[in-house]
């Protein structure tokens, strides 16, 4: 899929400032910014690096002003850069654009210069904390171009990313120029912990070190958050640009000598050319699946040293997420033949299980995690048995899992911290006042915005079925004892489920059932997952009226809203600071992930047949158009849930990501293999 934009996008600010470009590494870095140029979050910079991979994360280079003087009689200035002040955007660089474009999912920008077509590049190294600025002259009207220099000031940061940087707290930067043409720059440990090496094959470098004031980040205004920034500089490099003499800068946490710029660029163009070759075999000409197939990529990084491997949960300000990482598991590695990855993963969560209880979150600056979740557990049994259907691997199940998951509906049957525990009808209640268990989970101070203790609709239909899951994974370890313990526990909870949560009023299910036994009433999407589970404890007709109802009340063409309209606490929008986006982030506010269970469920209940999957394609298509509206090649985490649903949040989301992915795979193109169950019939 080519995503590009024309010279009449480009000069649009308001426009191309809201087209965000995205470059990853693997070990939770990158790069990011916009198309027209400025940096519109405190998060963006041209280098972002991981202290601690794949999290504890500082923007090293911000950013570049650069400009090109081409000589003459008459010399004049084209500056490349667009840079928005607090009161004023100058320069204007992006009115020189003829266009933009992802290409192997660099950033291109091409820009007019006089008689000569000039392309600036940004790549980011897979596996390094380097990237590579390339400006090429590319075309000349009759061959013939006057003699050009290019001047490029990096701009650097070196801070946390969550931060910005004025008077107060400016990190202090030291800086040495090599004999062999590398910056050398470094702050005190304690500011920043990286270095920064820039080598380059610039002609002369000018000394001009000297703070910029006042850099604005209109997104972080909007989100009622710190929005100025200061930035450093050590001075200008200037080169001479001509055709075939390419200029190049290479900023890395070690010096990267600038003669292997070609071949680590060749080396991540061959990368990028297998990821969206992933379903070159059996779907040559699906440009969605491309796209989708390398942004999946994107998430997967290193955690810690060696090659142990987590899921970002969404770019550019989360963590690895328990919840986020087995939700996406199937979408970001199964289907797309990582199988390998999908165990590394389920192999690093499985190594930090405690009380029955996975992380919630690996946080940013503590080497603790968190444990505040119900149904991180609850989706880790699930993943397994996915990764158990992808792999056939049942010998990591039964000899290496298998354990853990026992632990797992051990902890939850007699009861684990935050009020987790099965009550004596089998369902699972949980919560304790002032925590959110859920993936519903905002807060504000103490107060949950989603009070949802006591039974959650979603979490006790993972727990049925993954009892059934477990009663077949137990039998296939030998374990006949637990089977029949797995069993009869997956039947009593089936006896309950659809008459404690069915809701004879709205035709569809509870959304949670007080710990007095009350429904809420409330018609939200978190329903579907009963339906699309491996193991559905509702019967069919439950299930065609729950698919119907969420499709009629709750259907957008980014996914289902997470509150019918009309409900008590119903938000149209979520936008302003963040109370008001808290106030609205579960109670309207659409999440694309809930695709994956809503496509499911819906193809299930219209039959699994040739006709339903042609006509689930629908759910699919509007995709396809919002990879090229926020975050380019890549899906948002949140939109809201009135017309034209303006996606929000993080312009790239891993479960958002990845259940559009497999929901495509498994639900519209019927690629999926068989269930271990359906295999033993």
């Amino acid at each position: 899929m080519t995503i590009s934009f024309d010279a009449k996008t480009c000069h649009q600010l308001e426009q191309a400032i809201h087209l965000e470009w995205l470059c990853t590494n693997g070990l939770g870095g990158y790069a990011s910014g916009t198309v027209a140029g400025p940096n519109s979050r405190k998060y963006h910079g041209y280098m972002v690096v991981a202290a601690k991979p794949p999290v504890d994360r500082f923007v090293m280079l911000a950013r570049v002003e650069d400009r090109i003087v081409v000589n003459g009689p008459l010399p004049v200035v084209y500056d490349l850069a667009t840079t928005e002040f607090a009161d004023i955007v100058h320069p204007l660089g992006h009115l020189h654009l003829l266009g933009f474009e992802l290409r192997d999912g660099a950033p291109v920008w091409r820009y007019q210069i006089g008689a000569a077509v000039v392309e600036k590049s940004l790549t980011m190294v897979h596996r390094q904390d380097t990237v590579i600025l390339k400006y090429e002259v590319v075309n000349t009207v009759d061959g013939a171009v006057q003699p050009m220099k290019l001047h490029v000031q990096p701009m650097l940061a070196g801070r946390d990313f969550h931060s910005t940087i004025q008077l107060q707290g400016r990190p202090g930067w030291r800086v040495s120029h090599e004999a062999s043409g590398t910056l050398m720059l470094a702050t005190r440990p304690e500011e920043c912990p990286l270095p920064l090496a820039i080598t380059h094959n610039a002609e002369r470098f000018h000394v001009n070190a000297c703070w910029w004031y006042n850099f604005k980040f209109r997104v972080e205004t909007a989100r009622g958050y710190p929005d100025r920034e200061d930035l450093w500089t050590p001075g200008g490099l200037e080169f001479s640009l001509a055709p075939g003499k390419p200029a190049i800068l290479i900023a890395s946490t070690k010096p990267v000598p600038v003669a292997t710029h070609a071949v680590l660029l060749a080396q991540q163009t061959s990368r990028h050319q297998q990821l969206s070759g992933t379903f070159t075999r059996t779907h040559p000409q699906d440009e969605l699946l491309a796209q989708l197939s390398v942004a999946a990529d994107q998430f997967i990084v290193q955690r810690g040293t060696g090659d142990k491997k987590t899921v970002i949960a969404g770019y550019p300000w989360f963590e690895d997420w328990g919840r986020d990482t087995f939700i996406a598991l199937a979408g970001l590695t199964l289907v797309t033949g990582r199988q390998e990855v999908a165990k590394s993963i389920l192999s690093v969560f499985a190594d930090h299980l405690q009380r029955g209880l996975l992380p919630n979150r690996f946080p940013d600056k503590s080497v603790k995690p968190d444990y505040n979740t119900v149904d991180a557990s609850q989706w880790f049994i699930h993943a397994a048995y996915q990764y158990w259907r992808y792999s056939g691997d049942v010998a990591f199940l039964t000899k290496y899992l298998f354990p853990k998951l026992c632990e797992i509906i051990d902890a939850y049957s007699r009861g684990t911290d935050y009020g987790i525990r099965a009550d004596v009808d089998g369902l699972i209640r949980q919560g304790e006042p002032g925590h959110n268990l859920t993936w519903m989970d905002a807060k504000i101070g103490d107060w949950v915005v989603t009070p949802r203790q006591g039974k959650p609709v979603e979490i006790n239909a993972l727990w049925y079925s993954n009892l059934r899951i477990m009663t077949i994974i137990a039998r296939a370890a030998g374990d006949s004892a637990r089977a029949a313990k797995f069993e009869t526990m997956a039947a009593q909870v089936q006896s309950v489920f659809q008459k404690t949560f069915w809701n004879e009023s709205t035709h569809c299910l509870h959304d949670v059932i007080s710990d007095a036994g009350v429904g809420d009433g409330l018609v939200r999407p978190n329903q579907c997952v009963a339906v699309a589970v491996p193991f559905s404890p509702l019967d069919a007709a439950a299930q065609r009226a729950v698919m119907d109802t969420v499709e009629e009340l709750l259907w957008t063409p980014l996914g289902p809203r997470t509150l019918a309209p009309g409900s008590p606490g119903y938000h149209a929008h979520c936008a302003g600071d963040q109370r008001a986006r808290d106030m609205a982030y579960h109670q309207g506010t659409v999440w694309p992930w809930l695709v994956g269970p809503f496509i499911t469920g819906w193809v299930k209940t219209h039959g699994a047949t040739t006709v339903a999957r042609a006509e689930a394609w629908k759910f699919i298509t509007p995709f396809a158009a919002h990879l090229r509206e926020a975050g380019l090649g890549s899906i948002s985490e949140i939109a809201d849930s009135a017309a034209p649903h303006t996606p929000r949040g993080t312009p790239a989301q891993a479960w958002s990501v990845a259940e559009v992915l497999r929901a495509y795979t498994e639900d519209v193109l019927a690629m999926a293999p068989p269930w271990p169950h359906e295999l033993a019939r």
